[in-house]
This record gives structure tokens, sequence and C-alpha cells, in this order.
């Protein structure tokens, strides 16, 4: 298990950095988790306070979904515990929450009523993919603001959080 745990920190501090590369990140409050059990009641998330393009393995954070820390030296920024721990608990077959800023995204939950059309045989590979939170009104700061946007996911894999 300690071997598979840490091969899984080097895995997510690689897909944090890598997406960093890729120009994903935004600031120190993005955040991407894995899920280290099938019940999802366990998860690495990556630590408050420092850039993607910082992060290696030893700076992952293990975590309960209850907020207890198991392991790591770094505390967990908040908004990425109440959104994550909700995900993988009530989505156990949702492994990995991978949560960006992309500028690109970010200006399109600006728009009003903004969808993803699908208008031309790329957007396709989202058909049906995509989940819409038109009341997003803040910042998860609890439980229930965390299990309202699992709710808008509604089973979806891709969620768009108005104004975010």
């Amino acid at each position: 298990m300690r071997n598979d745990l840490h091969e899984q920190k080097i895995e997510l501090a690689v897909a944090l950095r890598w997406a960093d590369r890729l120009g994903l990140s935004e600031g120190i409050c993005n955040h991407f988790s894995f899920a280290v059990d099938d019940a999802g009641e366990t998860f690495l998330v990556n630590p408050q306070g420092l850039h993607w393009s910082e992060i290696t393995a030893s700076d992952i954070v293990l975590c309960r979904h209850d907020g207890e820390v198991l392991e790591g030296k770094h505390p967990v920024e908040e908004t990425a515990f109440f959104i994550h721990s909700r995900l993988h608990l009530q989505h156990p077959n949702a492994k990995a929450v991978l949560h960006t800023h992309m500028p690109y995204a970010t200006s399109f939950t600006l728009l009003q009523d903004c969808r993803l059309e699908m208008v031309e045989q790329n957007a396709l590979r989202f058909y049906d993919r995509i989940a819409y939170d038109d009341t997003y009104g803040g910042v998860a700061l609890s439980m229930e603001e965390g299990d309202r946007i699992t709710a808008a996911m509604q089973g979806k894999d891709i969620g768009f959080l108005a104004h975010h």
C-alpha cells in the first residue's frame, strides 16, 4: 500500500506540473485530487500555497472526507477540501478530480446562459458529459456547498460553475 501511495503522489505531482506547462493553472487556488480507496473516503490533494510548477510528491497531502489529514506537511486549501471530498465520496467512480481556472473556460462561464453548443464534430466529444451549475454564487466553504456542487454535476464528468 505504501509504495502504491507514493507512486500515486508522484503521478499527481506530475499531473499538476504538466497541467501548469499546458497553461491550465491560475494562481495557487486550483486543485487536483485522486481517490486512493474505492469508496472515495480517502484522497490525495495538492496543498494550499504552492504553485503547481513547484509541487513534488512529498508536498501532496493525504486526507479523509471528514477533514482529517493523514499525511502531509502542508495545509489543504478549504475550497479544495469541500469540493473534492464531497465529489469523491458521492461519486466514488470519480477517481481523479481536476479543478482548474483556465482563462478560456472561466471566460466561457461569465456568459449569460453559457452552454457548449454541439454544432461542430469536435464538440461532440463533450456530448452529454457536461453539467452546468447556473446558481454558483461564491467560494465553497462548507460541506453543504460541496454537496450542492456535487449534485449539480449530475454524474457528468465535466462541470462549469457559473461566474467561476
